[in-house]
């Protein structure tokens, strides 16, 4: 499915709902398999998140993600990745972070990642991989040498809350940052996307129409390649 209306695109959310003129991309829990019907206004993303890495096995991640992949219930893997302050050791969660590559490369779906403290490692594990496939950070909050040199090797990185403080570094070069490689989103936070979008919108002197018009095609770019 093309996104080809005039949307708020929440990119990356957990249990939240579609806004008013909006569409939610819901990220469920591999392990929990909560997958259910997709509509116009909801879509789905799953995998085992780093701090679960430990609750399935290789197999048993090869075997959800498969079905859920061929009953088209997903339209991107993740959220995968690595975070340095919670889940089991580095190890095992790197492990688990590479097969969720090998599977989305092997039937061409984008990857939602989760980055706390390992930007360098997820890029290192990228560069490495030689993947082909778009991948993003989700609720990147990073430095801006580490939003380029990310975006310099192929990432988008999708943005929440972080906007909306103005002594946030995040904040202060958010002008800056190439509005094709974005997304925003609401991650598990009790926040309304729309007003992301209007933060957005005034802290980068772009319309809010005009915002969501670059959105639905980066979404389209990130999903379908066009």
């Amino acid at each position: 499915m093309m996104f080809s209306d005039n949307s708020y695109i929440n990119f990356h959310a957990h249990n939240q709902e579609a806004v008013k003129g909006g569409v939610v991309i819901q990220s469920k829990f591999l392990q929990d398999d909560l997958i259910t019907q997709q509509s116009d206004k909801i879509f789905f993303t799953s995998g085992l998140h780093p701090w679960y890495a430990d609750k399935l096995d290789v197999s048993e991640i090869n075997i959800i993600l498969e079905k859920l992949i061929k009953s088209k219930s997903i339209i991107a893997i993740g959220e995968t990745g690595i975070d340095k302050l919670k889940g089991p050791e580095m190890g095992i969660q790197t492990k688990v972070f590479k097969v969720h590559i090998e599977i989305a490369e092997k039937y061409g779906l984008p990857l939602v990642v989760h980055s706390v403290k390992a930007h360098n490692e997820v890029l290192k594990v990228k560069i490495e991989s030689q993947s082909k496939i778009p991948w993003v950070i989700h609720n990147f909050n990073g430095s801006k040498q580490m939003a380029f040199d990310l975006i310099n090797h192929g990432f988008y990185l999708s943005l929440s809350y972080h906007i909306n403080n103005i002594h946030n570094r995040l904040s202060g070069y958010l002008n800056d940052l190439p509005i094709d490689r974005l997304f925003l989103e609401t991650d598990d936070f009790d926040i309304d996307i729309r007003d992301l979008y209007k933060t957005f919108s005034v802290k980068c002197n772009i319309s809010v129409d005009k915002l969501k018009k670059q959105l639905i095609k980066n979404l389209n770019t990130f999903v379908h390649g066009k």
